[in-house]
């Protein structure tokens, strides 16, 4: 069968069944990137699994220092010290330490 054809004006308009057929999509899963490629003045969250490449020592003075799972953070500067601030407080983080951080950016559109 043909699809009904509706008449607006001068102009005719053919309806598909796409276009009354609920659109089904599949939710993409956060992006993760390394801290280092954040833009500066972005905001982020550390992965929950983040941290665990880093050797002991690294990990726990990243998370004493309140660089934790799940936290929110905004990066300053990058460079050869990555400063990042996590709620207010600003840490200098090393480059290659802050590479194998892992993070999901923000949207700040939303």
């Amino acid at each position: 069968t043909k699809p009904p054809t509706r008449v607006l004006g001068n102009a005719a308009s053919i309806e598909t069944r796409s276009q009354h057929e609920p659109r089904v999509t599949t939710p993409t899963p956060p992006i993760r990137i390394p801290l280092t490629q954040l833009a500066p003045g972005r905001r982020a969250t550390v992965e929950c699994s983040a941290l665990d490449g880093l050797p002991e020592g690294d990990r726990c003075l990243l998370t004493a220092m309140g660089l934790g799972e799940r936290c929110e953070v905004r990066l300053c500067r990058r460079g050869h010290a990555c400063i990042v601030q996590v709620d207010t407080t600003r840490l200098g983080i090393d480059e290659q330490v802050a590479a194998r951080i892992m993070v999901t950016p923000i949207d700040d559109a939303s």
